[in-house]
């Protein structure tokens, strides 16, 4: 897909992202990966670093029926298996991408007055 078709949109979402609280980057051609850094281990924890990858997302820009969509990305059901995709929404729907992939990367009560830790 041409540079210009999907690009703008990818960017749009990033802000969008990032306005959130969440850590967005354009990757590769039509993708973009999010990751929320309330979810990532403590960079002391040795062990967390290594066993949890923290909450991340990846979204790719595809058309479906004749206009451009965002598509998750989820794991296949073996290491084998290429990823699985399913449609998000419209690119031109920023704001609705971006709140559903805010909802799935959220850490409840990690902003709560009363949470410990």
């Amino acid at each position: 897909m041409p540079d210009s078709a999907w690009r703008p949109a990818a960017l749009a979402l990033v802000e969008a992202l990032t306005g959130r609280g969440l850590v967005a980057q354009v990757w590769g051609h039509g993708a973009v990966r999010v990751r929320n850094p309330a979810g990532e281990p403590d960079t002391d924890d040795l062990r967390g670093q290594a066993f949890a990858p923290g909450l991340r997302q990846e979204v790719v820009c595809r058309r479906h029926d004749g206009e451009l969509w965002w598509w998750w990305v989820w794991s296949g059901s073996s290491r084998k298996s290429p990823p699985e995709l399913e449609p998000l929404c419209p690119v031109a729907d920023t704001t609705t991408a971006a709140d559903r992939i805010a909802r799935v990367l959220a850490v409840p009560f990690a902003s709560s007055p009363g949470r410990c830790g």
